[in-house]
């Protein structure tokens, strides 16, 4: 066999690999730039019906500002913080909602906590995860297991019984349960950061 022959069907197959990765590329980067704005409007449609599903008596949510320690915290295990916001009511507030990422077993997840200004937990909601269905997954689709969060006290010092705390894990998911009630501490200690 002649070698040259080979060689040009092999430099022929890596152009047209190339090429057909090239197209991908820019179809995957056209879809999303097109997607994108919609994508974020969903995300902030999902903080607010959450807000107002966990701080029901709120009239306003005010964003507020906190520093880096919380939105990029320098250990790497402590969740971050994408936002808080004061929640209102006749020109009072009456909380904070926090929405913070704690790594569960299945990568991030979003949620958004609620804080009473009494110091004690108003709710929890996870709003996004990347949890396995039926496990994991259990903490955003279970309105039982989430609503044990409300009412406890926002001193940080929550845990899943396992660990000798009060929080029940959800039956083959510790990590996602140990990572939500994580979360809800991370969100009580920022919101009595805020003095």
């Amino acid at each position: 066999m002649d070698s040259s022959k080979k060689e040009g069907g092999i430099v022929q197959l890596v152009v047209v690999l190339g090429l057909i990765t090239f197209v991908c590329a820019l179809l995957l980067g056209f879809i999303n730039a097109v997607t994108a704005d919609k994508i974020a409007q969903n995300n902030e449609n999902t903080r607010n019906e959450a807000m107002a599903a966990i701080m029901q008596d709120a009239e306003t949510f005010e964003a507020v500002e906190v520093g880096e320690e919380w939105t990029a915290p320098e250990d790497k295990g402590q969740p971050t913080i994408s936002g808080v916001y004061e929640a209102q009511a006749g020109g009072e507030t009456i909380g904070y909602c926090v929405e913070v990422n704690p790594s569960g077993f299945g990568g991030t997840l979003t949620m958004i906590v609620g804080i009473n200004t009494d110091g004690t937990v108003a709710g929890a909601q996870v709003t996004a995860h990347g949890e396995t269905p039926g496990l994991g997954a259990k903490a955003q689709t279970d309105p039982n297991w989430i609503t044990q969060f409300a009412g406890q006290p926002a001193d940080g010092s929550l845990a899943v019984s396992k660990d000798g705390g009060t929080i029940e894990a959800i039956t083959g998911s510790t990590i996602t349960s140990r990572a939500v009630t994580l979360g809800v501490n991370t969100a009580a200690n920022c919101v009595a950061s805020l003095g």
